[in-house]
């Protein structure tokens, strides 16, 4: 999703008419004729059958054979024999057969990466008789510096062709959790899903079935959930801890930079703020590295040494989940030192506004401005005041005539006004910069020198993670603090400047306009009472559940909890490309195929990198794997509604850019024929060197259109102002910390998205699940890397290979994010994440933050 302020999808419905039918009819959008546009093209894999000793056979009980098996996969593959855990039901006897191919011929497809990487490079790939044997960049792309790729890019020769790929529908025959499977149809297994999920809704209402698409299994489109009114689950809880404290003060999706990253060069200072992109997002590293070259001063602060950290001038070790701590005290040294922006804080931000001292309210007209689209309710505002240093008196914050007051306080109806800022000054001599070190573990001078280096020698950005600090219960003190510091530094909407995450989610490039597939207005989610990581603690009716990709286990904490949750649902199935780790615990499992497989020579359109993609010269879905598009096609004609959905990938891909010119001139010409012709790949008229975003634009999108700092809807809780508060669990005077002494954190790597890509298996030779630990805290404990330790806490274990570095303080300990449970040899990493919610975050936009890195644990050899 890209930020607001940039955002160019129009919600449009097939006919192109208008964005809505009308509710009242029940009419379905109207599909093209002929003469609107071409027809589909036949699937190219429509002719394909299955074998079984020589015969077309539709049976289930198909035999594999060497042979077969490596004509489509290679021998790279060789030896994938079971689906299911060791010891299931099925194995390979009952697989069905590979698809021979036989072409004996060489091409090249140009296929855009999968959106969860949110770069998307445009990949081109060479494929020998069928299968893929070469991932490179692209030479299509205008702008030669988005010719990238990364190792998660170059290693899908790995992926696609994984042991762990589902290869036919099962059904399970053992307990929940066990991985005992038995090959089905997916005639039975379609049916199976649907009669459950109508039984349920039959019983227990719309709102007791859940549907949900996690991103391996491809999120272009999620009709179903809509079609039959599911409760999609929710807040995420994902990486959106900052999120929650930067969106009352600069708007919704604030958290995502409205400022390229190829600005970075022209910035004086950047922080980068538990961010390391030179791993976790490679592809987005050359503007770092770009600004290096050009003299920007880097910060890293992070707790431990990571790449970018490497390339940095300073890396500021901080202690885990303290990042506040530094930020505050910036904030401490900048306000005594005088070295804030006036100009900016009276002109850009809510700082003069008046606030009633005794109530803790904004002093406001009785007119309704406008709702906040920051804050849960959406509560509609008046707008604020101001004190007028002409008149002396209250006048509304927008007054052209008026001087405001940056501090004071006055007496207006027996009420006590003072301003934001005067408040915030007031707390401020709260905190003591000897408190911020001694928290954060960073000396005072240099929390001193850089906020002089921030506030002084600009333009200067932060650059925020997603994830790392964010991970934290008490990352929405964070996320405020930092829009304070930004605020009143006015680093903000200027060449070089700026804050937020620059990852490719934002305005880096320009966007394409494209139409958006609605279904009719009764089509739509159902109500979400309680989020999908809260069900296991909170009375739901949710009694079957149908997923795509694994989302109870990579967007939950305490995987036990969910999973013991899991196992008492009436009915459970799953859509994924490989055994993630909640396919044991599903009643269905279907097989998706990847992104590099579909039914026809196309498959996604996106637009990213100021290029516009379409997926083409798709090899065939593997084994008895289908698209997503097709899955859903499937499961909507069990309630008679697949006429509501494309029919192909090359009918939504016509429909999102038929008549995208008439809305915006920068399409003309960027068609589906002209993009088949071009390889799949076309660039935007402003692609190039000399792109900018537009950056502040008009204004915030807050109620009053300036950063809005004092957080009224939270003064009720203490949090009106960013106050700071410890972690829930990871904090150093924890009295947990006798039993459980070490810091716990996990965070991305250039091996994973989470837990995707796991089942690459070059990945797994040396990157499997590893436990990185400090020489001192090994040493204690006896271990040498290569053995096997347990890490476990009072919530679970499991088992991991130590890897003993320099890269860690002591005390703190490091994974890459979830893998698959298969590949552990006891538990998983969830076993021993939180599962604490912060109460305010209810209030807030995006919901409580999932702890993940919130965690003590203790560690021994296993």
């Amino acid at each position: 999703m890209r930020a607001a302020s940039t955002e160019r999808i129009i919600a449009r419905t097939r006919n192109g008419v208008s964005a809505r039918t009308d509710a009242s009819s029940g009419a379905s959008p109207t599909r093209a004729t002929a003469g609107e546009r071409s027809p589909p093209a036949i699937p190219r894999g429509a002719a394909l059958r299955e074998f079984k000793g020589g015969e077309m056979s539709g049976a289930r009980n198909s035999t594999l054979t060497r042979r077969s098996f490596l004509k489509t996969t290679g021998s790279a593959a060789a030896g994938l024999a079971c689906v299911g855990a060791a010891g299931a039901a099925l194995s390979g006897e009952v697989l069905a057969p590979a698809r021979a191919h036989a072409e004996g011929e060489e091409r090249t497809a140009h296929l855009c990466h999968q959106f969860h990487c949110l770069t998307g490079c445009n990949l081109k790939c060479t494929i020998r008789d069928d299968r893929i044997t070469l991932i490179e960049p692209s030479d299509l792309m205008v702008d030669k510096k988005h010719s990238t790729i990364c190792l998660r890019g170059i290693g899908e020769v790995a992926h696609i062709y994984a042991q762990d790929r589902l290869k036919v529908p099962m059904k399970r025959v053992g307990e929940r959790g066990e991985g005992e499977f038995v090959q089905i149809s997916w005639d039975e297994a379609i049916q199976t899903i649907a009669d459950n999920l109508k039984e349920a809704q039959q019983k227990y209402g719309e709102g007791s079935v859940f549907i949900r698409k996690s991103t391996e299994a491809g999120i272009e489109f999620d009709f179903l959930a809509q079609l039959i009114h599911a409760d999609s689950g929710g807040n995420w809880g994902l990486d959106r801890g900052q999120a929650n404290g930067l969106g009352p003060a600069l708007g919704p999706w604030s958290y995502l930079s409205n400022r390229s990253h190829w600005e970075f060069k022209d910035a004086a200072t950047i922080i980068e703020l538990s961010h390391n992109p030179l791993e976790s997002a490679m592809v987005w590293s050359r503007p770092l590295m770009d600004a290096k070259e050009a003299g920007t001063y880097i910060v890293t602060i992070d707790p431990r040494f990571t790449g970018t950290a490497a390339k940095s001038n300073e890396w500021l070790p901080v202690c885990p989940g303290t990042d506040a701590a530094i930020i505050q005290g910036m904030l401490k040294a900048i306000v005594d030192n005088g070295w804030y922006d006036e100009e900016f804080m009276l002109s850009r931000t809510s700082c003069p506004y008046l606030v009633d001292r005794a109530t803790g309210k904004s002093y406001r007209s009785a007119e309704v401005m406008a709702p906040n689209p920051t804050v849960v309710g959406a509560e509609p505002v008046g707008a604020p005041f101001v004190w007028d240093t002409v008149t002396n008196a209250p006048v509304l914050y927008d007054n052209a005539t008026a001087v405001p007051a940056l501090e004071g306080e006055w007496t207006v109806d027996g009420m006590q006004l003072v301003t934001e800022f005067t408040l915030i000054k007031e707390w401020l001599d709260t905190i003591t910069l000897s408190w911020a070190a001694q928290t954060s573990g960073i000396d005072e001078q240099v929390i001193v020198n850089l906020a002089d280096r921030y506030a002084n020698n600009g333009p200067a950005i932060i650059d925020i993670g997603l994830g790392g600090a964010d991970k934290y219960t008490n990352a929405d003190v964070l996320g405020h603090s930092t829009a304070l510091l930004v605020a009143l530094t006015g680093q903000y909407g200027k060449k070089g400047a700026g804050l937020g995450s620059y990852c490719g989610l934002g305005s880096n490039d320009p966007s394409a306009t494209l139409n958006y597939w609605v279904l009719p207005e009764e089509y739509h989610y159902g109500e979400s009472p309680v989020a999908m990581y809260d069900m296991p603690y909170q009375e739901n009716n949710i009694h079957a559940a149908l997923t795509f990709g694994d989302a109870f286990t990579l967007e939950a904490g305490a995987a036990n909890d969910m999973l013991e949750w899991v196992k008492s649902l009436d009915f459970f199935a799953i859509v994924d490309l490989y055994h993630s780790s909640a396919v044991d615990y599903a009643d269905i499992v279907l097989p998706a195929c990847t992104k590099f497989e579909c039914e026809e020579n196309v498959k996604q359109l996106r637009d990213s990198m100021g290029h516009v993609m379409l997926a083409n010269g798709m090899v065939a879905p593997l084994f008895e794997s289908k698209s997503d598009l097709q899955i859903e096609r499937l499961l909507a004609a069990q309630w008679g509604l697949e006429d509501l959905l494309p029919e192909t990938y090359e009918e939504l891909a016509r429909f999102m850019l038929d008549g995208a010119a008439e809305l915006d001139p920068r399409m003309e010409g960027i068609t589906y024929d002209a993009l088949l012709a071009n390889g799949g790949v076309m660039a935007l008229p402003e692609t190039g060197e000399d792109y900018l975003p537009d950056g502040l634009a008009e204004g915030f999108l807050t109620p009053s259109t300036r950063i809005e700092l004092y957080y009224e809807y939270l003064a009720d809780q203490g949090h009106g102002l960013p106050v700071y508060e410890d972690a829930n669990e990871a904090y150093e005077s924890n009295p947990k910390k006798e039993q459980f002494p070490l810091y716990f954190t996990q965070g991305k790597s250039r091996y994973r998205i989470h837990a995707y890509y796991s089942a690459n298996e070059w990945f797994q030779e040396d990157f499997g699940p590893s436990l990185n630990m400090a020489p001192e805290d090994a040493e204690a404990r006896g271990i040498v890397t290569g053995d096997d330790v347990r890490v476990f806490n009072d919530r679970g274990s499991f088992v991991a290979t130590a890897l003993v570095n320099r890269s860690l303080q002591p005390g703190v300990l490091f994974m890459a994010e979830t893998t698959y449970t298969r590949y552990y040899k006891e538990g998983f990493l969830q076993n021993v994440t939180n599962s604490a919610r912060l109460e305010r975050g209810y209030s807030m936009f995006f919901g409580p933050q999932i702890p993940y890195n919130d965690v003590l644990v203790e560690v021994e050899k296993a």
